[in-house]
């Protein structure tokens, strides 16, 4: 039988300067299982710098169930946590987590909208979670930009000018950089000028071109601002909502039209310039959008 490790939902993001306590479930199949032994969990940033060292204890919580507190991380990064145990035998699993600088939606507001209010048991706080980070992936991707701040690397050629085009809109802060292997200094990064549009501008310096294959390297933080507007922090609830119920939807997902008590009734459907089925969120959607429209 095949192992699997799940991680908890609510570990995907993590609030800036708050501890989190991490979470796998390990499976044989369908079955959580205990290791056969201890567990340990390693984390490392982007960069591969060690975050928590490798071999450290990882506590069990329950069937299957390991769980790690993280203390809180003052700066926005990536963060790849690999858990060690013996199942049979020597296995290692691992996930994936982001340090984030806010978030469109909490759990309590989603839990309070209709349908969602008190149906603890029907849609438990991990739905929930799921449901806003799927509504974030969908905003930031169709908007083009994150309206909070978020990690970023980029892995980019040099340009030989003193402008460089990052791949996100509104950078915020240069975490640190370096170009064909040598570290910008802090002068460099002080002296950075930053545009909305996604150029940083050196000064008095080039983003010198080597070779291509990617020589120049910029972590940073990018985001329209520290908090969503309130239409984005609406519209993410809202499409947190209809994620959660259509987990116990029993319309067919390729269903145009349904006849009930209000007679035929026409759905709506997501297509160009209508990323959800949702006509109100797709204009407060479409009203905030920083990418181009695709056109076909």
């Amino acid at each position: 039988m095949a192992y699997y490790a799940a991680p908890s939902s609510e570990g995907a993001f993590i609030l800036r300067n708050a501890a989190e306590t991490l979470s796998i479930t390990a499976y044989s199949g369908e079955t959580a299982t205990d290791a056969d032994g201890a567990v340990t969990v390693g984390i490392v940033d982007s960069e591969g710098q060690t975050v928590v060292a490798s071999g450290t204890s990882a506590t069990s919580a329950g069937s299957g169930v390991y769980t790690y507190a993280l203390a809180a991380q003052s700066d926005l990064k990536d963060l790849t946590a690999t858990w060690s145990g013996t199942w049979g035998s020597a296995m290692e699993f691992t996930t994936q987590h982001e340090v984030v600088g806010g978030f469109y939606a909490t759990p309590s507001e989603v839990r309070g909208l209709d349908s969602l209010d008190g149906e603890t048991s029907a849609y438990p706080t991990a739905d929930l979670v799921s449901a806003i980070t799927w509504a974030t992936s969908v905003i930031d991707d169709y908007c083009g930009c994150s309206f909070v701040y978020r990690f970023h690397r980029d892995v980019l050629d040099g340009t030989d000018s003193a402008d460089l085009k990052l791949t996100q809109l509104f950078p915020q802060t240069i975490l640190s950089g370096s170009i064909a292997g040598t570290a910008l200094t802090a002068t460099q990064i002080n002296n950075l000028n930053k545009y909305r549009s996604g150029v940083l501008r050196l000064k008095d310096d080039t983003w010198t071109f080597t070779n291509p294959g990617g020589q120049v390297i910029v972590n940073y933080e990018a985001g329209f601002s520290k908090t969503p507007p309130p239409d984005i922090a609406w519209a993410a609830r809202t499409l947190s909502r209809f994620y959660a119920l259509e987990l116990k939807n029993r319309v067919p997902s390729n269903a145009m039209s349904i006849t009930n008590e209000f007679g035929n009734v026409q759905l709506a459907q997501p297509g160009m310039n209508k990323p959800t089925p949702l006509p109100d969120v797709n204009t407060i959607l479409n009203r905030h959008r920083h990418r181009a429209p695709v056109m076909f």
